[in-house]
């Protein structure tokens, strides 16, 4: 269930980055070497990690301030009910859009959007030649836009990977020059998304903000 979750961590990651030098990066990263993590690690319990990560008081409020608590809103459609997700991260926002100004990758993320399927079965379905499918389907993988649900047995009696789109629906919005996407996942995606709740948790001010 993590699909949403990994796309999101990496587009922390890549705008923390942009936002501290890489000397202190590097630091935050061996202190949590240090303590048996890894960088993905510290945003999916970023209240309790940061205390360990004292020396970088200064870093980590960038981060918290600056990164996360202006990396997304949700918005409930008043019609619909619908939660969606406003994007407000430069780097997500690219990711969002180039997917889906590809013809392809937007084809196949229709066809798994609300069920999963095998690739074989996309690729037929989508009608799209095996080696371009192949390499957009790892292209969706490795940007985690798409996510593993299961297996499938095929007619051979062997088992087949189930793939499911992490984004059902996308508005994309333009406000004078800024480009703003809207995204829609399935509502177990979004009450299982352990970095939804801690962002969530910062921007109403639940968890303490390092300055405390």
């Amino acid at each position: 269930m993590r699909g949403l979750d990994e796309i999101i961590v990496n587009a922390i990651i890549r705008t923390v980055k942009k936002e501290i030098n890489s000397k202190d990066f590097e630091g935050i990263e061996q202190q949590l070497q240090s303590h048996g993590m890894q960088m993905t690690d510290m945003f999916y319990k970023f209240p309790e990690i940061k205390k360990s990560l004292f020396h970088f008081t200064n870093e980590l409020k960038i981060i918290e301030d600056k990164i996360l608590k202006n990396f997304l809103a949700i918005e409930q459609d008043s019609e619909t009910s619908e939660i969606w997700l406003v994007i407000k991260n430069q780097h997500l926002t690219e990711l969002i859009l180039k997917t889906f100004a590809d013809e392809e990758k937007k084809a196949i993320m229709n066809i798994i959007r609300d069920s999963p399927e095998t690739i074989p079965k996309i690729l037929e379905r989508c009608k799209i030649p095996s080696t371009s499918g192949y390499r957009k389907m790892n292209q969706l993988i490795d940007k985690k836009m798409v996510m593993t649900t299961g297996l499938a047995e095929t007619f051979e009696g062997k088992r087949a990977i189930l793939y499911k789109s992490v984004i059902q629906k996308i508005q994309i919005l333009i406000n004078e020059n800024e480009v703003i996407a809207k995204i829609l996942v399935d509502q177990e995606t979004l009450d299982f998304s352990e970095i939804i709740r801690i962002i969530t948790e910062i921007n109403q001010g639940i968890a303490k903000t390092v300055a405390n």
